[in-house]
């Protein structure tokens, strides 16, 4: 941590000194800590505004404080400019192997459908979030500074058009739309909790609910689970859009690792040690995020033209 910043965070009249400042590993688009003064435990989250990917902290902080008032994030006990404190979940992230757990996972589709259910709570102005433009404007970024996948960004952004073509009358929802495993949190009274509301705003319920698997590899019969504990039996349209958002999903993480190798400011040391801890068999760093992706893709899209043409 450097001095400047543990100076920022320190001078905060939140505390109630001693203070006792730690990094938290793990964060890929902003910087985290523990902290502890005589009140308790705490995360700091230092972010950023980073306009290619929609990030701006106004927003952000709304959407803390709204899924806090749902109950489905830890409380927000202070927000400025750049610095957010919650409560700290004594816990750990959810693992691929916890969606085995069927009782994890009722609880982990139960906490989206809150998430989903509780726009009333939402105090403030939220961003909307579509993914399909999100993918358009990452190829261009990616195009325009000569991101290493070349010639491939026309192929990927044209299937965002095609997959867009497809999507079916939706009501929109207060979404997370970043719900990798490391962004759920199971703490040890076995409450699933969100973290990391970069991206939240309003959008399509199923980005939320592809995510859990479209995020760890895992088979159709969890995806039939995940559904039906949501929705009740899926039929066959509703089984095609949550396979379109899955593949929407592992194109949009892919061209933001591609984005992040080009624009992140974070020290590559910190993405280094975060890549490691949430993604040990892969090359560390965005180009490995990036290319665990674009191969989930291909291999989704395989699988989708299989079931759906």
């Amino acid at each position: 941590m450097d001095d400047d910043t543990a100076a920022r965070i320190s001078a905060l009249r939140f505390w109630q000194t001693p203070l006792v400042l730690s990094p938290l590993v793990g964060g890929l688009c902003n910087r985290n800590f523990i902290a502890e003064d005589r009140s308790g435990t705490f995360v700091v989250r230092v972010g950023r505004d980073i306009p290619v990917h929609g990030i701006f902290q106004p927003f952000v902080h709304t959407a803390m404080r709204s899924a806090a008032a749902i109950g489905v994030s830890p409380a927000l006990r202070y927000a400025g400019a750049d610095i957010a404190i919650t409560d700290f979940v004594d816990g750990r992230p959810l693992r691929p192997d916890d969606m085995r757990d069927a009782a994890i996972l009722a609880k982990l589709v139960g906490c989206i459908r809150r998430l989903h259910d509780g726009a009333d709570a939402v105090s403030g102005t939220l961003p909307y979030f579509w993914p399909f433009q999100v993918v358009r404007n990452y190829a261009r970024y990616c195009e325009e500074n000569k991101s290493r996948l070349g010639s491939e960004l026309r192929a990927l952004s044209g299937y965002a058009d095609a997959l867009e073509r497809l999507v079916t009358p939706f009501r929109p929802v207060f979404t997370h739309n970043d719900l990798v495993p490391q962004n759920v949190m199971l703490d040890k009274q076995g409450r699933v909790l969100l973290i990391d509301w970069d991206y939240g705003a309003y959008g399509h319920p199923l980005f939320d609910l592809a995510a859990i698997t479209a995020n760890i590899d895992d088979d159709e019969g969890l995806d039939a689970q995940i559904l039906a504990l949501y929705a009740g039996a899926p039929g066959p349209d509703l089984w095609k859009q949550f396979h379109l958002f899955k593949l929407i999903i592992n194109l949009r993480e892919a061209l933001w690792g591609a984005v992040q190798e080009l624009a992140s400011e974070l020290d590559r040391s910190i993405v280094a040690a975060g890549m490691a801890s949430l993604y040990p068999e892969q090359e560390q760093g965005y180009a490995g995020y990036a290319e665990m992706n674009r191969k989930r893709f291909h291999r989704n899209l395989a699988e989708f033209k299989r079931q759906h043409d």
